[in-house]
């Protein structure tokens, strides 16, 4: 948007420079008395055609010379330093003062009307024989006087072009960026707004007032969907809360049963729906990070370690625990991440073959690594574990929520869960 904003306004000044300077031109043209004077062009030809031959100046009549000859009255005089004069054409009787006074006289320009021929230059330039003076006139040929006119502004209209042009190729940018500065602000801001920024607005502060009501939709469109994101996770978290009562009385009225093979799948299939319904209720707990604080990864996977070993040892498993630093602390919900990688350890437990080792590791970057040694998860079920209720084994006990709630707590933390593929099991990498 600046550099079509920039480039757009450069188009239209150049435009509108071209135009003025066409039309100041032109007038210049009007108004300037004389459209005889002599012709700046001739000047360097006549220097070009003085040469020396035997200690005088004589004019040889080049190519160029006639070229500037023809059509016109040219005559000059020619004088050299050391008093030597030399001439070419008929000078008018009238310069004849003018030349008795010609050392007095530093510079001179006589302009006639159309069609007189009094004109008359006098200038000094460099020759083949050295710094020379020379007076020069005649009625110029068609359409000298506009040449004639532009070299003589040359020093005018240059600057009056090309100074304008750096000004806008320098200025422009830095004023276009000024004044896109806070629409700039306003889209980094929009950028990180996520379903964890309920209530964030964009500032319409350094926001030019035209693109205001672009703002003002933007964030009443925020405030729509944050309403309609509370009223779906009241409802999802009501809906959970209220399953727990009727899950823990039918549990309860279970566990009075006769033992039996009956009995004990049924109260499989209860412990289930309450696992679910926990489930649910985590999704919604941590669906919004707001406690914040500084958690140590190392102190917390080995307090994770440590409260699943029985469990893992029960199960048929060997749990480790390795860092490779003593510390690593960062901003984040202690609860949150610690439910992250439970749901990691609950999960190489429950599908890791039953036998094997699960391995808990912090790298020295701060990774958190859960890898177990079962059969693994094939590769194109790897991008679906993290969906909500999405399941490798159809007959499995899970409900399908424990992966989609650590990948819904790694996101809120800005960070990224994957899975690492190898020759065997399953590994999980949770970077921050």
């Amino acid at each position: 948007m600046k550099l079509k904003l920039v480039l757009h306004f450069a188009l239209v000044f150049i435009v509108f420079m071209i135009i003025v300077s066409i039309g100041f031109f032109n007038f210049l043209l009007g108004v300037v008395p004389s459209t005889n004077s002599a012709d700046y062009r001739a000047l360097p030809v006549i220097a070009a055609s003085i040469a020396s031959e035997g200690g005088r100046l004589v004019v040889r009549e080049t190519e160029e010379l006639r070229a500037v000859k023809n059509g016109s009255s040219l005559w000059f005089i020619v004088l050299g330093s050391d008093g030597a004069r030399v001439s070419f054409g008929t000078m008018p009787a009238a310069f004849d003062s003018v030349l008795a006074s010609i050392n007095d006289i530093r510079s001179l320009d006589v302009r006639g009307e159309d069609g007189a021929a009094i004109t008359a230059t006098l200038r000094e330039t460099d020759s083949p024989v050295g710094q020379i003076r020379v007076l020069y006139g005649g009625k110029t040929p068609s359409g000298s006087s506009a040449y004639n006119l532009g070299i003589g502004l040359r020093i005018v209209f240059i600057p009056y072009l090309v100074v304008p042009l750096i000004l806008v190729a320098l200025a422009l940018p830095l004023i276009v960026g000024r004044a896109l500065a806070g629409v700039k602000k306003a889209t980094r801001r929009a950028s990180e707004i996520d379903a964890n920024s309920l209530g964030v607005r964009l500032s319409t502060n350094g926001v030019v007032v035209e693109l205001h009501p672009l703002v003002n939709a933007i964030n009443s469109a925020l405030a729509r969907i944050d309403g309609d994101l509370t009223e779906r996770q009241r409802f999802f978290a009501n809906a959970a809360h209220e399953l727990r009562t009727p899950i823990a009385i039918l549990q309860t009225r279970l566990e009075a049963l006769p033992a039996g093979s009956v009995k004990d799948r049924l109260l499989m299939d209860v412990g289930r729906l309450a696992a679910t319904a926990e489930q649910l209720l985590d999704m919604q707990r941590f669906a919004n990070i707001q406690s914040l604080g500084e958690v140590d990864l190392v102190s917390l996977c080995e307090t994770v370690a440590a409260d699943f070993a029985p469990i893992a040892i029960s199960a048929g498993y060997e749990l480790e625990f390795d860092a490779e630093v003593k510390s690593f602390k960062v901003n984040g919900d202690h609860s949150a991440l610690e439910r992250a990688v439970t749901n990691l350890v609950r999960n190489a437990i429950e599908h890791g073959g039953g036998q094997g080792r699960i391995h808990i590791e912090v790298l020295k970057d701060g990774t958190v690594e859960v890898a177990d040694e079962g059969p693994g998860i094939p590769e194109p079920e790897r991008e679906k574990v993290f969906e909500p209720f999405h399941r490798t084994k159809p007959k499995s006990t899970g409900a399908g929520l424990g992966l989609s709630l650590v990948h819904q707590i790694v996101q809120s933390h800005r960070g990224h869960i994957s899975i690492i593929e190898q020759n065997t099991g399953a590994r999980f990498r949770l970077k921050l």
